[in-house]
C-alpha cells in the first residue's frame, strides 16, 4: 500500500514538472482517471505541508495547486528561527509583487514593530531585498533576493535606486518627454482638419520610449513606460 501510495506520489510530482504552471481539479481528473480525487488529496496536503506546493483559490472559489521553486523552499529550510521562517514565507508567497509590513503582518499574525528587525535579518542574510518605492509610495515593500519586481511594480519603482528617489533624474525625464510632446503639438497645429491634427500630434508609448532611448536618458521597456504613465494619472 506504502508503495502504491509512493508511486502515485512520483507521479503527481511529474505532473507539475511538465507542466510548469498551476494544476486544477480537472487537471487531475484528465490525468489521473485511473484515480479518485479522495485518493490524491492527501498527497497534495503533504506536498503543500512540506512546503513543496502553494494551494491558489482561483476567481471561481476553486482550489488550484503550483510547485513552489525549490531554491526558495530550501532556503526557508535552512531558517532555524521560527518568525523569520514565517516572514520569509509570506514574502515569497508575494511573488514579483513583492510584499509590505502591513501584508507581512497580516500574513504572519506577527505584530508590525517586531517585524522590522527580521527583515534586517533575513537581508543581512541575503535571502530578501527591500525594493525603493518611488515618489507618493511611503510603504517599503520587500522581495525574494532572486525576483524581479512585476511590471506594475516596476512603475513605483522606475526612478528609484538603493539610496530612494532620484528627484533630479526624473525633473530632466519629465522635462525631455514634455518638450517632445509640445514640439509634436506644435509643428500638427496648422494641420485645418481636427481628426488630421490630432493623428499628426498622437504620441504612442513606443514613440517615447524610442525618444528616450535615443537621447540615452533612460534604458527601460516601453511595457515599463506604460505602466509608469498609468500609475502617474
Amino acid at each position: 500500500m506504502k508503495d502504491d501510495s509512493n508511486s502515485l506520489r512520483e507521479r503527481v510530482l511529474n505532473l507539475f514538472n511538465l507542466s510548469r504552471g498551476a494544476l486544477t481539479q480537472k487537471h487531475f481528473e484528465k490525468e489521473f482517471s485511473d484515480v479518485s480525487l479522495t485518493t490524491i488529496l492527501p498527497i497534495l496536503n503533504a506536498l503543500q505541508k512540506e512546503g513543496m506546493l502553494d494551494v491558489l483559490v482561483n476567481a471561481d472559489r476553486t482550489l488550484s495547486w503550483q510547485l513552489r521553486d525549490q531554491n526558495s523552499t530550501e532556503k526557508l529550510k535552512s531558517l532555524s528561527d521560527l518568525e523569520e521562517r514565517l516572514v520569509y514565507n509570506a514574502i515569497r508567497n508575494a511573488g514579483e509583487d513583492a510584499a509590505s509590513l502591513k501584508l507581512i503582518s497580516s500574513e504572519t499574525k506577527l505584530p508590525q514593530n517586531r517585524i522590522p528587525r527580521i527583515l534586517k535579518s533575513l537581508i543581512s542574510k541575503k535571502m530578501i531585498k527591500e525594493v525603493p518605492m518611488a515618489v507618493g509610495h511611503k510603504q517599503k515593500v520587500y522581495l525574494l533576493m532572486e525576483l524581479e519586481p512585476s511590471e506594475k511594480l516596476a512603475a513605483n519603482t522606475l526612478f528609484a535606486g538603493e539610496s530612494g528617489v532620484d528627484a533630479e533624474f526624473i525633473s530632466i525625464l519629465r522635462t525631455a518627454c514634455l518638450k517632445y510632446l509640445q514640439d509634436k503639438a506644435n509643428s500638427a497645429s496648422h494641420i485645418a482638419d481636427p481628426l488630421e491634427r490630432w493623428q499628426a500630434s498622437y504620441v504612442s508609448c513606443e514613440e517615447i520610449h524610442r525618444f528616450i532611448t535615443n537621447t540615452k536618458i533612460c534604458t527601460v521597456g516601453p511595457r515599463t513606460i506604460k505602466y509608469s504613465y498609468q500609475a502617474e494619472l
